[in-house]
C-alpha cells in the first residue's frame, strides 16, 4: 500500500491556461485526490497496478501545456513525512490531513 503523488507547474497567465489548470485541479479532486498544497495532489493507492491506473487516467487530463510529475512512496515512507504547520495559517478548504477521510480500503489494510 502507499500513496501516489501528483506535483504540477501550470501555467495561468491566459484565461485558457486558467480553465485548463482549474479543470485539471478539479478532476483531480474527482478522482479521490486531496490537496497537500497548492500544487500537489495525494491519493492512496493500494497496488501498483492501481498505480499504473490512475498515472493512465493523470495523462488523459493533463492539460496541454505545463509539467506534471507523479511519484509513488509506500505507506512507511509517508509515515515518516514531516508536516510543519504555523499559527494562523488559513488552510485550504480543499486541504485535508494525512489519512483523514479516506478510502474504507484503507482501514482493512
Amino acid at each position: 500500500m502507499g500513496w501516489l503523488i501528483v506535483c504540477f507547474d501550470l501555467p495561468v497567465g491566459e484565461k485558457e491556461e486558467m480553465r485548463q489548470a482549474t479543470r485539471f485541479r478539479k478532476s483531480l479532486l474527482e478522482q479521490g485526490y486531496f490537496m497537500l498544497q497548492n500544487s500537489i495532489y495525494v491519493r492512496s493507492c493500494v497496488t501498483y497496478d492501481k498505480t499504473d491506473q490512475h498515472v493512465r487516467n493523470l495523462k488523459m487530463i493533463a492539460p496541454l501545456t505545463g509539467t506534471i510529475t507523479a511519484f509513488y512512496i509506500t505507506d512507511r515512507q509517508w509515515s515518516l513525512s514531516v508536516n510543519i504547520h504555523q499559527i494562523n495559517y488559513k488552510k485550504s478548504k480543499y486541504q485535508k490531513q494525512a489519512g483523514e477521510n479516506t478510502e474504507k480500503q484503507m482501514t482493512f489494510w
